[in-house]
């Protein structure tokens, strides 16, 4: 699949994941850090949800990238769907997807063509089990050292009803010196490996189109800071992550000399916790043509 259209799974459909990371990173007083990974690992259990996501990247004030989406997931079966809507540069581009089974099944939201990808079954096994399982100890473990010092920045408001806001807000010269030290290359290659054209290929192997992300994002090449960080968490009375938002504020120059100011915002509100039931489309009649696997593609070129 097209790697631009893997902008709306990663924008909208895991930008709670991202969010959750960026949550155990900086929210680590010891009562809204132990507060989070509690109603983390309760939400983590949760046989079905529903999110409904939204993520936009502005650049020195004016919105160059936005998406949302609703999204039903079930790990009976591994079953999912979703709908979302990708604007930049004045264009927007809307996407359909279904996992049922043992395909994955996406419309764009032109034409009447169905795009199935077989999807493996182990894969859906593992991701299941890893689903399952906690936090393992060590992984936590280090994760709380490397946090322990931003306890002094968070804020935890416990509401009447017992559901809990946790929130924190850090500025460049709060973030730990490995961040700033890590956060410059990452954006450098994020920017770079997004501005860059993708090789052309056919409509069945890439529906989506070729360009439209294509320089919707500045990118940055000197002068790389992480500005801000800003996360906040709202936790029902039941214990589950409501909604949870972030935002990253980040400075620099393009290779001509001009800066850039870029501010990426996330957000997803979770609900329908063991009562959602994905959506499913019937092939029968309809106009389907497959994706071959990137990988399987690749092996045939060096075996073929």
């Amino acid at each position: 699949m097209n790697k631009k259209w893997l902008v709306l799974g990663s924008v909208i459909g895991i930008s709670s994941l991202m969010m959750v990371t960026t949550g155990i990173s900086a929210m680590a007083g010891t009562s809204g850090y132990d507060a989070y990974k509690s109603a983390l690992k309760n939400t983590k259990t949760v046989q079905s949800v529903t999110v409904q996501a939204a993520g936009s990247l502005q650049d020195n004030g004016n919105v160059a990238l936005s998406a949302n989406g609703t999204f039903k997931m079930s790990r009976e079966g591994g079953s999912a769907s979703g709908a979302g809507e990708v604007s930049a540069g004045g264009a927007k581009q809307a996407l359909q997807f279904y996992k049922q089974g043992d395909q994955a099944i996406f419309k764009p939201g032109s034409g009447d063509v169905y795009y199935v990808k077989d999807a493996a079954a182990e894969t859906h096994k593992r991701f299941k089990d890893s689903a399952e399982k906690e936090m393992p100890q060590h992984v936590e473990t280090v994760v709380d050292a490397l946090v322990g010092n931003l306890k002094d920045y968070v804020a935890v408001d416990v509401k009447e009803d017992g559901s809990k806001r946790v929130s924190a807000e850090l500025d460049g010269a709060q973030l730990p010196a490995v961040v700033q030290a890590i956060a410059p290359i990452v954006i450098k290659q994020a920017s770079k490996e997004h501005g860059q054209p993708e090789k052309k290929a056919d409509t069945a192997a890439n529906p989506f189109g070729n360009d439209f992300l294509k320089g919707a994002a500045p990118e940055l090449t000197d002068d790389i800071r992480l500005e801000k960080v800003a996360v906040n968490a709202t936790i029902s009375p039941s214990n589950y992550i409501q909604h949870q938002e972030a935002e990253l504020t980040v400075s620099g120059k393009d290779a001509g000399g001009k800066t850039h100011q870029v501010v990426v915002h996330l957000q997803a509100d979770l609900s329908g916790y063991d009562s959602t039931t994905p959506d499913t489309v019937d092939l029968n009649g309809k106009n389907v043509q497959p994706i071959e696997s990137e990988h399987r593609n690749k092996w045939q070129g060096k075996n073929g």
